[in-house]
């Protein structure tokens, strides 16, 4: 059996951290990729509990799902500018609150929202270098059609998404580009209602950008750069069982394209799970395609999985494979069926089964 553990206690202790930064402000939990990795529904669910009641996802099914587990009097917002008029119907009948990133954005929403008698709640998003949703700083006048023409639009406030949230200066220009526009509105008259910049990162390694609000995905798996005294812990871990073990003799090779030579004899156990489970990949994707996947199968990857069996490390033996794995296990004291515990990252896991503990 094996399976992805998310434990509940860490997911608390990161969500009382997260507390502590963000102060007053209102915490949006970004459940974008399945709810980070942990399931959209139970992630839902249990923030819920918790006392967060304002979520963000990426895609329209999401927000919708979420409708349609009960999740009615939460605020749920599109983080995504769409024109599909497909979509925004449906958000707009599930009182979904749709993100407008640009003048056809806009739009495509008024028209719906005018052509059914109601208005949508939207918020303004401005890119300010992430480069992929956002009216652009100099299109003030733009953003100002929004409120002065479009009377469909309900809109309840502006945000930004930083996209280097661990490079001080390079954020506080973003930051800079994005108060400029909030002040440019705030001379014109308009209310910009609820506003909000700042990531996981940001928030936990900047000591400014605070507004009414932060969104923050990341930091509720404790998996985004912070300090050491910032009191996340990291979430989820795959369980596995060692399947199968045997000595190899000196010179056999193991694993695939026989890029290992065996020096000296060793005891190898065998772990059905691989890099179609999460095992090993490389989340920061800056390299071309194929170096990134010769990376990620290298036996001397700087990616190798932290692997225990039985409270002792143990390491990689070959190239990672698509669904298994071979480890050392010479020094260990273990059978086959004893369980291994491989760190990972639940946004990069997939084909597990998720068991909530």
């Amino acid at each position: 059996m094996k399976s992805l553990v998310i434990e509940k206690a860490n997911v608390k202790l990161n969500l009382a951290a997260i507390r502590r930064r963000a102060g007053e402000a209102e915490i949006i939990a970004d459940l974008s990729g399945g709810g980070q990795g942990m399931g959209l529904i139970w992630a839902a669910r249990f923030l819920r509990e918790e006392g967060i009641h304002c979520f963000a996802v990426n895609e329209t099914g999401d927000a919708l799902q979420l409708r349609k587990n009960g999740f009615t009097e939460e605020q749920i917002l599109m983080l995504r500018s769409v024109t599909d008029t497909k979509e925004l119907k449906a958000m707009l009948e599930n009182d979904i609150i749709c993100t407008v990133g640009s003048y056809d954005a806009g739009i495509a929403l008024n028209g719906i929202a005018e052509e059914a008698g109601t208005v949508a709640e939207v918020r303004i998003r401005i890119d300010t270098g992430l480069g992929q949703y956002g009216f652009l700083p100099a299109e003030l006048d733009k953003v100002l059609n929004l409120y002065r023409h479009m009377s469909g639009l309900a809109i309840s406030g502006l945000y930004t998404r930083l996209s280097a949230s661990t490079n001080k200066e390079f954020t506080k220009r973003q930051y800079a580009e994005f108060t400029a526009m909030l002040d440019a509105l705030h001379a014109q008259g308009v209310e910009t209602g609820i506003v909000h910049a700042l990531d996981s990162a940001a928030l936990f390694n900047f000591d400014f950008g605070q507004q009414a609000a932060v969104c923050v995905g990341s930091a509720i798996l404790g998996r985004t750069p912070a300090p050491k005294d910032s009191g996340l812990v990291k979430v989820g871990y795959i369980e596995t069982t060692l399947e199968e073990i045997d000595w190899l003799p000196k010179g056999s090779c193991i694993g695939l394209g026989d890029v290992v030579k065996l020096k000296k004899p060793i005891k190898a156990a065998v772990l059905d799970v691989g890099w179609y489970n999460g095992i090993a990949v490389n989340r920061y994707q800056d390299e071309p395609f194929l170096t990134r996947i010769k990376t990620a199968l290298s036996y001397k990857s700087r990616f190798e999985p932290l692997i225990c069996v039985n409270g002792k490390r143990v390491h990689v033996l070959g190239r990672i494979g698509m669904t298994g794995v071979a480890v050392d296990v010479t020094k260990c004291q273990c059978k086959a069926g004893d369980l291994a515990i491989i760190e990972a990252d639940p946004r990069m896991v997939r084909g597990l089964m998720v068991d909530f503990r």
